[in-house]
């Protein structure tokens, strides 16, 4: 389930924000989380699996309608394609008019997610 950030979670999407290779120190995740709180139209969401584990983290930018997946962010123990489909799905579900493009670096389990749906 999707949890959409707030200030009591702050060390949770630290934790999980220092997953990402490019973000190792603290100062840029802190920056990180800085620039998602500078506007309205970009969202930050933690993901809790199916047994209720804080296991990922989605962050978005808004655009018309469309939507940007600018980190995308899962724990070592929940890496696989499933769980992506999983949080995709319940993120579509909160923005269901609007098209879920995935950035550069998220891209490829973006296309997976696409893929999976038309053949469901």
């Amino acid at each position: 389930m999707l949890y959409q950030y707030r200030k009591d979670y702050e060390k949770i999407t630290m934790g999980l924000f220092s997953l990402i290779s490019e973000l190792q120190n603290m100062n840029l995740v802190t920056q990180e989380m800085n620039w998602y709180a500078g506007s309205d139209n970009r969202v930050i969401y933690l993901w809790r699996d199916e047994n209720n584990n804080w296991s990922g983290l989605v962050g978005i930018e808004l655009n018309g309608k469309q939507l940007l997946i600018h980190q995308l962010v899962l724990t070592p123990q929940s890496v696989d394609q499933h769980h992506y489909n999983q949080l995709l799905d319940e993120l579509q579900a909160l923005y269901p008019d609007d098209t879920i493009i995935g950035g550069f670096d998220n891209k490829d389990v973006c296309a997976k997610w696409e893929q999976s749906k038309r053949h469901a």
